[in-house]
């Protein structure tokens, strides 16, 4: 398991993105709130399926997600070789 907060701070196109990710309580997936700055805050979480999901609303750049789930996935994997 990931450690509950996470800092990120990286470009994408040559935007700088900076946020942060909280593990919250979920009783059936592994659960972060993502918060970037100048946007509207999410979640995202890894499904039975192992598979990362996003919030409906979602409303941050494809490439940005996909830096946060990035970094997300490469701390649960420091964290827990077995993954």
């Amino acid at each position: 398991m990931l450690s509950n907060y996470l800092n990120f701070d990286f470009n994408v196109q040559g935007k700088p993105v900076k946020g942060f990710c909280m593990r919250i309580h979920d009783d059936f997936h592994e659960t972060y709130a993502v918060i970037v700055e100048g946007y509207h805050s999410f979640c995202v979480w890894l499904d039975s399926s192992a598979t990362w999901r996003s919030s409906k609303y979602t409303n941050v750049e494809p490439g940005v997600l996909e830096r946060i789930i990035g970094h997300l996935t490469i701390s649960k994997e420091e964290t827990n070789p077995a993954f």
